[in-house]
């Protein structure tokens, strides 16, 4: 039954998003293409509302978001990319605080968008598929499954310049979105809770937003790569820590 589900969302996902960013293309206005940030949340809600009904959609949008956790994973949540982005820069910049500026420190409407895009997607990618994945195989193979899934969602607006960062090969944002979904599967896996991962969405993509990171603010992707190695090595860590849990099976 998992495998199922796990397919059709997924298909259904990319599927809609590659519609609206075709729509967005065809009307030359890639602004369209934000309203497919939505569509792993929106099929999730459908698709459990058709198979569990009320009791399944209190589950994904009500429980999985208010339970409680210790202080620790919460932290993690807000400042565990932060800090690692933050690192990155700080190397690219030899470590030279004097030369550290933030790119911008405009608060809105950036930080509604981000909320938002967290929220449209996390409960698609953490709420509804993952622990279907972790059901299927362990935390490890599960992340890197989604890590794929959740990157190549993103491969229409990358072919429309919309939505995912410009001026870098595919390849490198694939590899960051499935970093990225082994830290957020990790806070979830020890949580159970969409809410550490809209948190960790929100936090790395403010890291994004205010730090001077991308290649098109920075002029080449140095200091992405830093990012990757650094996140590279820590997951290494978390992985082989947690193997017991994280890698079972």
């Amino acid at each position: 039954m998992e495998k199922k589900e796990i397919i059709i969302f997924s298909t259904l996902a990319i599927a809609v998003s590659s519609l609206i960013c075709f729509i967005a293309y065809q009307l030359d206005n890639p602004g369209i293409s934000i309203l497919s940030v939505f569509t792993p949340a929106i099929v999730a809600l459908v698709m459990t509302a058709a198979t569990t009904g009320k009791k399944g959609l209190t589950e994904l949008f009500v429980k999985q978001t208010s339970k409680k956790m210790a202080l620790k994973w919460l932290l993690l949540s807000l400042f565990g990319i932060p800090a690692i982005a933050l690192l990155a820069m700080l190397t690219s910049l030899d470590f030279d605080a004097s030369r550290f500026h933030l790119r911008t420190t405009q608060l809105l409407p950036q930080v509604v968008v981000i909320i938002l895009i967290a929220i449209g997607e996390e409960y698609g990618w953490r709420g509804y598929i993952l622990p279907r994945l972790m059901k299927k195989v362990n935390v490890l193979y599960a992340s890197i499954i989604l890590g794929l899934i959740w990157g190549f969602w993103h491969f229409p607006a990358y072919l429309i310049g919309a939505g995912v960062p410009l001026q870098m090969d595919f390849y490198v944002f694939l590899s960051w979105v499935v970093l990225g979904t082994l830290f957020m599967s990790w806070l979830y896996y020890y949580t159970k809770s969409v809410l550490t991962s809209i948190l960790a969405h929100v936090s790395a993509n403010a890291a994004f937003n205010y730090l001077v990171i991308l290649p098109e603010f920075t002029g080449n992707t140095n200091t992405f790569w830093w990012l990757i190695g650094y996140m590279s090595v820590l997951m290494m860590i978390v992985y082989t820590v947690g193997r017991k849990d994280l890698v079972k099976g």
